[in-house]
């Protein structure tokens, strides 16, 4: 208790007053804005929001993960309905506005957390200023605030992704070993809300080893890639046994992936999941559903529809058949045209990061604003190869990469941007920060002027 009250008392001669001032006021009106959403929620929620809460409640009603009427509850990570499930227990209730409170008191600590990533990624001279606009993004920007009033698997994993990357650099800098404990759980945990963050963990046990095999020697690296590892994995491996025992198979964290590479492999809906659910609507409930508003249509249960499909393969579990049908349609659409699924690809892409959840940013206006930051990140990448920052570079850019990756091969939603704009906002603040600095100090900006932060 003695250490963490000396560390309280130190920030502000770390970060200044007047920073501590202005972090605090844009942590309050981060949660002044979650909290309007969590008294009024999105009106119609989607497919997952509502799973994610009948998942939750039937934790904390049945004591069981999806109960005997939900058949393919292991497609959903486990991670966001144990946490919500959690605060149905210490307030006695499975009711969705707790979940949600929950959801925005973690969007405070991510306002925080980000707020720390950027002044490590400002350096000395703009750590202020990339902290504090890194900050702000967290607590105004509209997907953030949308996801808040559903209930989502995203809100837990904006924190832990940040913490993690932060932890990361951090423990790069110590010359022990057992510091790689702290991001190998972030990373675990991660997994557990975004099952496709566990192939960023991986890559991350690689780094840790390169990291301190080459400023040390490669046993250490090995030593500290392997603590990692450990780490990751422990958060991980109960739900793994869960898995192998109940579908009596080893799954590591959730199915559901042979449903997101069918979505994103099916070229006639340009693989976007609520053009194939319209598809599958018509084809297996009537033709006259092409009429249906995006409402009417978010009204009906894709289990069902999905489940139709996976009978093409009947011998098959529904997750398997719908995996081989994705891997069918790659090698039929990709096979009679390539170039045309190339292109949908591309398109897949910039769907994903040009837009984000949200009636706000599927305006042209949000889409200019999302655009916009999206360049500010490739500016900020360049700055920091200009600096030879290239470790914090390659830090970084690791998620950003491998999640793209992932939605290119199978569902690019704008929800797949949603973690990953924790790391973009620091980075926006960076180039911002400096192109400021540039034109107030009258002269031409050089990688020189500000300092970096070891590497």
């Amino acid at each position: 208790m003695t250490a963490v009250a000396d560390w309280i008392r130190a920030l502000p001669q770390r970060y200044g007053k007047r920073t501590l001032i202005a972090l605090g006021a844009i942590a309050l009106l981060g949660l002044v804005v979650r909290a309007y959403v969590v008294v009024n929620p999105v009106e119609h929620p989607g497919d997952d929001s509502r799973a994610y809460y009948a998942l939750s409640k039937s934790l904390y009603t049945e004591q069981s993960f999806g109960g005997p009427e939900f058949e393919d509850s292991s497609d959903w990570s486990p991670g966001a309905p144990f946490l919500y499930a959690a605060s149905f227990y210490a307030t006695g209730g499975a009711r969705e506005g707790t979940a949600r409170i929950v959801e925005a008191l973690l969007g405070v600590a991510t306002i925080l957390v980000v707020f720390a990533l950027g002044w490590r990624l400002g350096g000395r001279d703009h750590g202020r200023w990339v902290g504090l606009f890194a900050a702000f993004a967290i607590a105004i920007y509209p997907p953030f605030i949308h996801t808040t009033g559903e209930l989502m698997s995203e809100p837990p994993a904006m924190l832990t992704l940040p913490a993690a990357i932060l932890a990361f650099l951090w423990a790069s800098d110590r010359r022990e070993t057992w510091p790689w404990l702290v991001p190998g759980l972030l990373f675990g945990l991660t997994a557990l809300f975004r099952p496709e963050y566990l192939l960023v963990g991986a890559a991350f046990v690689v780094l840790a080893a390169i990291r301190v095999g080459r400023a040390r020697e490669w046993r250490l690296g090995l030593a500290g890639a392997g603590v990692l590892l450990v780490a990751l994995i422990l958060p991980i491996l109960p739900w793994t046994v869960r898995n192998y025992v109940v579908l009596d198979k080893v799954v590591p964290i959730s199915t559901g992936g042979g449903k997101a590479l069918y979505v994103g492999t099916y070229l006639p809906a340009d693989g976007e999941y609520q053009r194939v659910k319209r598809i599958l609507a018509e084809r297996y409930m009537g033709p006259g559903l092409s009429k249906f508003t995006p409402t009417d249509l978010d009204a009906i249960d894709p289990a069902p529809l999905f489940d139709k499909v996976a009978k093409r393969h009947p011998d098959l579990p529904r997750d398997e058949a719908l995996g081989k049908l994705g891997k069918e349609n790659f090698e039929k659409y990709f096979g009679e045209d390539p170039w045309g699924y190339l292109a949908m690809t591309a398109r897949k892409v910039g769907r994903m990061w040009s837009s984000g959840v949200g009636e706000a940013m599927s305006t042209t206006a949000g889409r200019a604003v999302q655009i916009a930051l999206v360049l500010l990140v490739l500016a900020g990448f360049v700055l920091l190869g200009l600096r030879r920052r290239w470790w914090e570079l390659v830090v970084l850019a690791t998620p950003i990469v491998l999640i793209t990756a992932v939605g290119a091969i199978s569902l690019a939603a704008p929800r797949r941007n949603e973690v990953l704009m924790t790391l973009v906002f620091p980075l926006a603040g960076l180039a911002l920060s400096s192109a400021l600095a540039a034109i107030s100090s009258g002269r031409k900006w050089s990688p020189e002027q500000a300092s970096s932060q070891p590497n």
